[in-house]
């Protein structure tokens, strides 16, 4: 046999047995997942997890166990993944109440984390039995025994000379309970009160043309999560939320604008309305032109 034609065998093999290799693990016999984690699901099969965990909390407001069903998919930031997958379902013109319940989901895993933490130490705390505190305390707060044989007693002594039971029976202080106070959500915008434009600039960055940057505030002068923004044009109409985006903040949203159309924008929360919003004309270092942006800002009274 000629060298040639043995590695012709040789590379022949090699072909069959990754080819029967190949089809006995794609055809005959398949890998079956059994008792998986959501982690392990793909990405679109993720985001369903996820809107139906927002739909579950939207119907109980069980905010731990939408916690702990977040935590199974093993997202390094959840709340960046709430607002991404929001952002997605908007430009695929998913429904608007899907997308609020997100909205509102990621708003209350904010308004808890940015929650006062629990217990503090009162006065009625209990104090820890030590020497030195039994030794300063009152004789109300210690055991003391009502009567107590004078001598010892000898194995002869009569059954009547031994105490009896409520003689050697001690008096116990009650004990003293403190409660935990329940972690607060931050402040959220009353209803009725809408919102105010407090700020309105403009800017130039080369980097973001034609950005609507808005920031709402509540009426305790937090980042208000979850705010519907509506803005239109002639002949189109976007929704868009604040929070989806907590790098920037809570109370952040954005829009880009095209060049030279106006826009109007609403806050469906308060009926706050502004009009004329144009992107402004900016001139770059090199004398070329290109869209500026708009910043909004509004607060709650």
């Amino acid at each position: 046999m000629s060298p040639k034609r043995g590695y012709w065998f040789l590379f022949t093999g090699l072909v069959l047995g990754l080819g029967l290799g190949l089809l006995t693990a794609w055809v005959f016999a398949p890998v079956q997942y059994t008792d998986t984690t959501p982690a392990s699901l793909r990405a679109d099969f993720k985001d369903e997890y996820r809107a139906m965990i927002a739909s579950a909390y939207s119907a109980t407001g069980n905010l731990q166990r939408a916690q702990a069903r977040l935590a199974n998919l093993g997202d390094v930031d959840p709340l960046k993944a709430l607002g991404e997958q929001a952002q997605r379902m908007m430009a695929n013109n998913a429904p608007m109440e899907m997308t609020q319940r997100l909205a509102d989901l990621s708003e209350a895993l904010q308004a808890q984390a940015a929650a006062v933490p629990g217990p503090t130490v009162g006065q009625n705390s209990p104090t820890p039995a030590t020497p030195s505190n039994l030794a300063n305390a009152t004789p109300g707060d210690q055991p003391t025994p009502s009567a107590t044989p004078s001598g010892p007693v000898s194995a002869t002594s009569a059954p009547e000379n031994l105490p009896s039971p409520e003689a050697t029976s001690v008096s116990l202080p009650s004990p003293v309970f403190t409660f935990a106070p329940r972690p607060t959500r931050t402040s959220t915008p009353t209803p009725g009160k809408p919102f105010e434009l407090a700020n309105q600039s403009t800017f130039c960055e080369t980097s973001q043309p034609g950005l609507l940057q808005v920031n709402i505030s509540n009426n305790a002068n937090q980042p208000a999560a979850g705010i519907e923004l509506i803005i239109t044009w002639f002949g189109g109409e976007e929704h868009f939320f604040t929070g989806l985006k907590p790098e920037l903040g809570n109370g952040y949203a954005d829009f880009v604008m095209t060049d030279k159309v106006e826009y109007a924008l609403s806050l469906s929360a308060g009926g706050t309305r502004i009009t004329g919003l144009t992107a402004p004309l900016c001139i770059d270092a090199g004398g070329s032109a290109y869209s500026g942006g708009i910043r909004l800002e509004f607060k709650q009274p």
